[in-house]
């Protein structure tokens, strides 16, 4: 057997491993999530549009989400921030092979539908996908990251579907660099990119406690019904 081949499967067995991990961190997440009740859910959503407005401008462009069973309800957060003037995109699933995501405009008027892919409401309409958004809005965009934990070195561990990896991590075609919040490689005026985690207050982990690969996303800022919190450098 070549070197190269064994280095080959040491990579592989790393990747194995890593997966493995952040899945058993994932199912032990997901039963905890279960657990909460709609009135839980409820109470910590209004308790989350308070810190959120605390750190995200009031008027500004902003990439939510509309969450899926369990997640951190960020919906009151999303209506007050649109009532005072704030544009709301949240994320269509595009492709879920290709795990592309476009924005499309939301209000609390707007109507939905199931996705085909999650269990998620979705606006009807045309959506932008995340170059043309962050082209429409020079001047920065904050984004709302869903997630089932983040440690506090600012690294995020995500359903696994790879959506907001894809769009915004070191792997994807924006070039973003999370340290600077500026993209680099298209011929595009993008503006800054703000990431804001959003889990619940349970779920952020010390360093370690889940695996952390280049391609995931690291975000500036996170957000849980109890306070706003600045990851620590690494």
């Amino acid at each position: 057997m070549h070197t190269a081949d064994l280095g080959s499967e040491s990579g592989d067995s790393r990747a194995e491993s890593a997966a493995a991990a952040k899945a058993a961190v994932r199912s032990r997440l997901r039963a905890a999530r279960r657990e909460l009740t709609a009135e839980q859910i409820s109470i910590r959503g209004r308790a989350l549009a308070q810190v959120l407005q605390t750190v995200v401008p009031a008027g500004s462009a902003v990439a939510g989400y509309l969450p899926m069973p369990g997640e951190p309800d960020v919906r009151p957060f999303l209506i007050d921030h649109a009532e005072v003037g704030g544009l709301v995109y949240v994320p269509v699933i595009a492709s879920s092979t290709d795990r592309l995501l476009t924005w499309a405009p939301w209000s609390p008027a707007a109507q939905l539908r199931r996705s085909a892919f999650a269990a998620v409401e979705e606006p009807l309409g045309d959506g932008l996908d995340t170059v043309a958004l962050r082209e429409h809005h020079p001047e920065g965009l904050t984004v709302l990251v869903p997630g089932l934990a983040v440690d506090h070195q600012g690294a995020r561990m995500g359903q696994g579907g790879g959506f907001y990896d894809t769009a915004f991590g070191a792997g994807s075609d924006q070039r973003v660099s999370t340290s600077g919040g500026s993209a680099v490689g298209r011929p595009s005026d993008l503006g800054p990119l703000r990431f804001i985690a959003v889990v619940h207050a349970e779920e952020v982990l010390r360093p370690g406690a889940f695996p952390v690969e280049p391609h995931d996303l690291r975000v500036h800022t996170i957000v849980t019904e109890r306070e706003a919190t600045t990851p620590r450098p690494l």
